[in-house]
This record gives structure tokens, C-alpha cells and sequence, in this order.
């Protein structure tokens, strides 16, 4: 008897035709680095200087925020004057994020004993640079943070030299 012709019910068929074109993977997210305040917060903590991550997180974060939305906070409001004047819900999640912020600054700022969670710290800062806006402004690499206020550095028990003002925090070593 011949050989069947075709295929015999039970038979593995051989591929006739070229295999077809894998699509491509879907594109990653791109790893974007952090600004450089985050890793500067980071390695205060992991110093054990909480209270220092606290005041240049806070001061850097409100700078950041006045520019990012293009604010002119005058300069002898407080920051709670600006907190409670300019920030608007079209900010995002920095609103709410600010605040938080605010709120373990204020007992550091001020002197008071309360323990501030370093993981807090961590969270909100890492929070806050992670909105757009706000991230967006250190795609610019000619942008540099400054203080909201000038005398802030001094009031918020920093000497005057540029190496511990916040401001330098921002700048690569």
C-alpha cells in the first residue's frame, strides 16, 4: 500500500510557513534619577540627622513648589500663611503632601522635642518629588532650588556659609 498523501489524522504537521515577527516588547518606563535633594534627605537620614533631612526637605520642597506654580508668596509671609494662601487643588497631591511636610518642620523648626519618624520624612519627600511638576522642574539642567526666603538658612539654625545652607543641598557635589 502507498504511503498516505496528506496529512494522516494523529501526525504532526511541520511548519510550511516563516514563523512570524515577534512584536516588540512594550517600551519600560525610563529609570529617571531623583532630584538631588532626595538624595540628599536620604543620606541625612541614614546618618541618623533627622531633624536636619526634616528642615532642608521642608525648605527645598516649598522653594520647589513656589517655582514649580510660578508663585510670588510675599516675603514676610510665614509658612503657614503660604501653606494656608497658596496652595490650590490643581497642585495635586502636593497639597496634601506640603502640609505633612509642614507639620514635622514646625516642632524641628522650632525646637520642640516631639521624635519625627524617619520613614515619614523619607516617604513624604520621596512623595513630593515624585509629582510631576515638581519633578519636572530638575529636568532642567541649569536649575538650581533657592530659598523662598533668604533668611530662612539662619532662622532655621543653619550657619551662613553656602556649605549648610539648604540651598546647597540641591547642588552636586
Amino acid at each position: 500500500m502507498p504511503p498516505p498523501v496528506g496529512p494522516v489524522e494523529g501526525t504532526l504537521l511541520a511548519r510550511t510557513t516563516a514563523p512570524r515577527p515577534v512584536a516588540p516588547p512594550a517600551p519600560t518606563t525610563a529609570i529617571r534619577p531623583p532630584p538631588p535633594i532626595v538624595g540628599e534627605v536620604d543620606r541625612l537620614l541614614a546618618q541618623g540627622k533627622i531633624e536636619e533631612a526634616v528642615l532642608r526637605g521642608y525648605l527645598t520642597a516649598e522653594a520647589d513648589v513656589l517655582h514649580a506654580f510660578g508663585i510670588q508668596a510675599p516675603r514676610q509671609w510665614t509658612h503657614r500663611e503660604f501653606l494656608r494662601g497658596h496652595l490650590r487643588s490643581d497642585m495635586g497631591y502636593v497639597a496634601v503632601l506640603l502640609p505633612r511636610l509642614y507639620a514635622l518642620y514646625e516642632p524641628v523648626r522650632y525646637g520642640s522635642s516631639r521624635t519625627v519618624p524617619p520613614q515619614l520624612v523619607h516617604d513624604l519627600v520621596h512623595a513630593i518629588y515624585d509629582e510631576g511638576p515638581i519633578f519636572n522642574l530638575y529636568r532642567d539642567p541649569n536649575y538650581v532650588t533657592r530659598l523662598s526666603r533668604p533668611g530662612d538658612a539662619a532662622r532655621a539654625g543653619g550657619s551662613s556659609s553656602a556649605s549648610s545652607r539648604p540651598t546647597a543641598s540641591v547642588i552636586p557635589p
